[in-house]
Parts: structure tokens; C-alpha cells; sequence
């Protein structure tokens, strides 16, 4: 049975792990009050409820609810387990684990989805060594290095080789004694009729494709020449979805490219593996690609949590100028700042670096983008002869729809100025033109459609709400634990009432569950403490934590809140017999409404008296 980790050590990489800096690369975060806030990693948001305590060390959503420490963040984030993720916190802040533990750590990977991924990282390192090391990957090299990829672009994305053998993978899980379920369900294999697998990558350059986290979790083959004519295969094969693996919620070299996203401020989409390698290798460190397939919410989503900038860099043929208008078309519903950029004589950034070279990509990318409305009026031109009159009529009314969602007047005489020096028309009557349009059409989209930026938006949600309709005894509950959470004495002050108990049972637990880890753990921390409670309770213990109290209380306050938990029971008491007060006096039955009264008071002196 696998050794459990020393309580010690997971204490002593939380102390020296800042969870600011486990949670940045996943999303990103700006200073609002004493927290920090950004969109949450868990669900889809507008506006950011993820809240990051960088003096408590703890995360929480306003919105979904979820919260915990550094640990539970990676467990949630990349479904790992506790283990796994104090392993991971510990290899970022570079402490070794225990030597009593590594060894059991080793055979302790039981989960299926790190099985998974231990079985791509396997594959992705026996590829490589194919590709490069090996007389079977010689074909495969040549046509890489005549591709112009250089042997270090080649080891960056760990760019490998499928034999042409249908048995090469299968032999070598084999040789590891794999289990035949895992392999099955690992997307790696096929399978006959009779169910024996067969590798599913054949004669093919193997890309890797990656998580957030980095970890192999899909392959893209690319085949090295066309197939008969007889039997059509597709040039590109991609890994099949998985437990590890969604290709609408993954982005080609995304954790890769997170750092220089952050540094540039903004994210470069291309349309297909190579011209993000070709980009990487020219220079431009922030590229990204969608999964073969087009863009998705989900994707965009994940990108907003880094940047609110997105430059679009597709192919310059129709179906790449086609799929750029359909990614600025999703983009209407999202605060990214849009550019586009347009690969000149209809290439592709890898046909361009390699024609033009990689200073002149770069310069492209850097100061020869578009606006979504310039994009929009150059790629209608272009179905356009503007030598002729009525086309030109046309390619007119058409450009003007586009101006006039611009909400911006300077933009909008930018635009004017250009389409008069292009079609020879003064620019007063475009001005009269676009006057008379706004007067009969009515503006569909906001500015914010085309990626301009939209108002601000509140940094900070109103997670006061919730506490605000809490009634008066949940209030001292939470307030009480809060208090009990930063200052032990405080349970002294309880245990001068005997009697004493909370009314709602999950406050109680929260209560007992502290008492039972303080006898154990010294200077107990709320940050500690979640990894100690009940599943059920953690986001609770979160959202109290959370509260925003002032950094010290005093014995009345503490007092006051008891009693209100003491008394609830009676308090409820007497607001039934006021009503029922209410109501003798409506019907007029004196004698009752005189015995309620009487009651009334006697409560009321008994807990003035705190002799209840």
C-alpha cells in the first residue's frame, strides 16, 4: 500500500508556494481590493467572480462556489489527485519529496486519467527517439529539414515518427504489461472485429498536442506523401476525444505559448499546426491553433483568461479570408480587442516565412494588422469591380453597413476618408450618405461585435449579495466561525455556554471538524484546514473565509453573535406569537389576544435575562 505523505511536508510546501503564482498561468488575474479577480477556470463567465486571497492563500468563485488552497485548485484543474497535485505544487517550488515517499509515489498512479497520460507521455518520448535516433525515422527527418524545421523547433514541440507497422505501439505497451482496457479506451489503438488493437498512427509525423498544463494528451499525424487514389486518406489524423482529451476545449501550443501571451499582451490564432511551428521558429513565441476544427466558445474562453487581445492570422486564400469571418462572427459575443492579419498573394504563414523570411512575418504580424471593419471592407472589395459603376454602387452601400456599427466618430471618418480616396467620391457626400443611413437603419451590433473594446465591465462581483439575505442567526454563524478561524482564544468564549450549539448543522460540523484538527495541528490555517474537512463542507468554509470582516473583533461582538445562535429558537418564538397577536386583534377575540400577550412578555424577560 502506498506510504502516505508526511503531514510536515504538505505543510511545508504550502507555506512556501504563493497560490497567485499556481494559478496565473490558468488565468488571469487583476488587483481588486485586498484580492485579486479574474474569470473563473470552472464555468463560463461575463463577468469575474473568481476571487484569488494571496493573504489567505486560498481561491474561491463567487458564482459556482468552488474554492480551496493550491492543492485543490491543481486537483480541480487538472483532475488529479491530492497526492498527485502536492507532487506538482512541490516540483514548481523545487522541493524534493521525502525519500520514505518517492518510492511508493512511483506505483501509487492509480487514477485513469494520469494513467492516460503517462501512456502519451510514453508514446510521445518513443516517437521522438523513432524520429531522430533511429534508421526507420530517417524519411521522416529529411522531410522535416526540407520543411526548413531546424533540429530545435523540432525537440520544442517534441515532433516524432509512427512507423509504417501496425504493431509498433502495441508491442511496445505489451512489453510493459499494460492493461488491455486502459489501452482501449487510450485512443492510441484501433481494433478489428475481433477486437485486437493495432496502432492508429501509421507512416506519419507525430505532433503532440498538449493541455494547459503541458501534459501530452493527443497526437495529430501528418502524412509524409499523398495516398493512392484508391484508398483516400486524410492528410491530417487526430487523436480521438478522450477522458484527457476535448478538442473544442484545447488550443495547439497553448501552455507553450502562456508566458509570451502574457508578456505581448496578446495571442495569435492560426489555422493549423505548421504555421504555429513555422511562427515559433520565426520569432513569434504566442501562437495558438484551434484542433482542426473551427473555433469554439470554449477555446475563446480559455484564451479571455489570459488576454483581452486576439490577433487573427489565417490563411490569405478564400477559405482561410472564409474562416477568418467566421471566427470574427463568434467573436461578436466576447470583450477581445481584434486584429486581423491578411497573408498577402492568398499563402499561408508558412508558405510566407519561408518566401519572405521571418523578419518580414514578423513585421506583418506587428504593424500590418486590420481592424474587423477594415478586414470586413477590404474582403468585400474583393467581389467587386470597381471599375464599374454599379459595382461600385454596391461594394459602397455595402462598406457603409459596416461603418455605421462603428460607434466611434473618429474611427468612422477613418474609414470614410479611405473609401473616398479609394472610389474618387468626396468625402461630404459619404458623410451625407452614412447620416442617411443611420437615420433608416437601425444598429445591430455594438462596438464591442467586432472586438473594439466594450464599457467596462465590473471588476469586482457583488458576492455581498448572498451574506445580505442571510437572516440574522446564518449571519452570526458565519461571522463567529470567521473569528474562530484567525483567533483560537475566541473558543474559550464559547465554552462559557455550555449549551451552546449552532443551529444549522453544517455551521456544526464546520465547528467540530476545527476543535478536532486544532488538538492535532498547531496554528492551524484555514489554508490547511480545507484539505482537512469534509468534501461537502470545503466551499462553505471557503465563502466564510472569504468574508470581508475587520482584522480584529471584540469579546461584545463575539457575545452578541452567541446569543443570537442561542436564542434563535426563541426568537422565532416570539415573532410566531406577534403574529398570532396580530391576528386575535383582527378577529377581535380580546381574551386570547391578552394570554399571547402575557407569553410575549415573559419570553421577552427571559431572554433579556439570558436565563434561557
Amino acid at each position: 500500500m502506498a506510504r502516505k505523505i508526511p503531514e510536515e511536508f504538505i505543510e511545508e510546501v504550502r507555506q512556501k508556494t504563493n497560490i497567485v503564482d499556481i494559478i496565473e498561468p490558468y488565468v488571469q488575474l487583476k488587483k481588486a481590493g485586498r484580492n485579486l479577480f479574474g474569470l473563473c477556470p470552472f464555468h463560463e463567465e461575463r463577468t469575474p467572480s473568481f476571487s484569488v486571497s494571496e493573504e489567505k492563500q486560498i481561491f474561491h468563485c463567487f458564482s459556482c462556489g468552488r474554492g480551496g488552497n493550491v492543492f485543490k485548485f491543481l486537483m480541480e484543474m487538472e483532475n488529479l489527485s491530492f497526492p498527485e497535485a502536492v507532487e506538482k505544487v512541490a516540483d514548481f517550488a523545487g522541493i524534493a519529496l521525502p525519500k520514505s515517499y518517492q518510492a511508493a509515489a512511483n506505483s501509487d498512479r492509480n487514477s485513469q486519467a494520469t494513467a492516460l497520460k503517462q501512456d502519451y507521455q510514453a508514446t510521445q518520448e518513443l516517437y521522438h527517439h523513432i524520429l531522430l535516433k533511429t534508421v526507420v525515422g530517417e524519411t521522416a527527418l529529411k522531410y522535416l529539414q526540407q520543411r526548413q524545421l531546424s533540429e530545435e523547433t523540432i525537440e520544442h514541440f517534441q515532433i516524432g515518427y509512427a512507423p509504417n507497422d501496425k504493431k509498433t505501439l502495441v508491442n511496445f505497451f505489451q512489453t510493459q504489461k499494460k492493461d488491455y482496457a486502459e489501452l482501449n479506451r487510450s485512443g492510441l489503438f484501433s481494433s478489428d472485429d475481433r477486437g485486437n488493437l493495432y496502432d492508429r498512427f501509421r507512416n506519419r509525423v507525430i505532433f503532440p498536442i498538449t493541455d494547459q498544463s503541458g501534459n501530452t494528451v493527443a497526437f495529430s499525424g501528418r502524412m509524409l506523401q499523398a495516398p493512392p487514389a484508391d484508398q483516400p486518406l486524410a492528410k491530417y489524423l487526430n487523436s480521438p476525444e478522450t477522458e484527457i482529451f476535448n478538442k473544442g476545449q484545447t488550443l495547439f501550443n497553448l501552455a507553450a505559448a502562456k508566458k509570451a501571451i502574457r508578456q505581448s499582451g496578446k495571442v495569435i490564432l492560426f489555422e493549423g499546426f505548421m504555421d504555429v511551428i513555422s511562427a515559433y521558429q520565426a520569432g513569434v513565441l504566442n501562437g495558438v491553433a484551434s484542433m482542426g476544427t473551427s473555433l469554439t466558445q470554449q477555446q475563446l474562453y480559455i484564451l479571455n483568461r489570459l488576454t483581452k487581445k486576439i490577433v487573427i492570422c489565417y490563411d490569405g486564400d478564400q477559405p482561410g479570408i472564409q474562416a477568418a469571418q467566421r471566427a470574427l462572427k463568434l467573436l461578436k459575443t466576447t470583450d477581445f480587442e481584434v486584429e486581423i492579419v491578411v497573408i498577402p498573394n492568398g499563402q499561408d504563414p508558412d508558405e510566407f516565412i519561408k518566401a519572405q523570411g521571418a523578419a518580414a512575418f514578423q513585421k506583418l504580424v506587428d504593424h500590418k494588422s486590420l481592424t474587423p471593419t477594415a478586414f470586413m471592407i477590404q474582403y468585400l472589395s474583393q467581389q467587386y469591380d470597381l471599375n464599374n459603376d454599379a459595382d461600385k454602387v454596391d461594394f459602397l452601400n455595402g462598406a457603409l453597413d459596416y461603418i455605421v456599427q462603428v460607434q466611434s466618430p473618429v474611427e468612422q471618418e477613418l474609414y470614410l476618408n479611405q473609401l473616398a480616396q479609394r472610389l474618387k467620391i468626396s468625402l461630404a457626400a459619404l458623410q451625407q450618405e452614412l447620416a442617411d443611413k443611420k437615420k433608416t437603419q437601425k444598429i445591430l451590433q455594438p462596438v464591442a461585435d467586432y472586438g473594439q473594446p466594450a464599457a467596462a465591465v465590473k471588476a469586482q462581483p457583488d458576492h455581498d449579495l448572498e451574506y445580505s439575505q442571510l437572516d440574522n442567526v446564518e449571519k452570526s454563524e458565519r461571522n463567529l466561525l470567521n473569528i474562530i478561524f484567525h483567533f483560537p482564544e475566541v473558543i474559550n468564549i464559547v465554552d462559557n455556554y455550555p449549551n451552546f450549539k449552532f443551529v444549522h448543522q453544517s455551521y456544526q460540523d464546520i465547528f467540530d471538524c476545527w476543535l478536532r484538527c486544532s488538538l492535532t495541528q498547531s496554528q492551524l490555517s484555514v489554508a490547511q484546514f480545507v484539505d482537512l474537512v469534509p468534501d461537502n463542507l470545503r466551499e462553505l468554509v471557503i465563502t466564510i473565509e472569504m468574508l470581508e470582516r475587520p482584522g480584529d473583533y471584540s469579546s461584545a461582538e463575539v457575545q452578541d453573535y452567541i446569543m443570537n445562535i442561542i436564542h434563535y429558537e426563541q426568537q422565532k418564538q416570539l415573532q410566531e406569537y406577534q403574529a398570532q397577536i396580530k391576528q386575535a386583534a383582527q378577529i377581535g377575540d380580546a381574551k386570547r389576544e391578552l394570554q399571547l400577550t402575557m407569553k410575549l412578555i415573559s419570553l421577552r424577560k427571559k431572554l433579556e435575562a439570558h436565563d434561557i
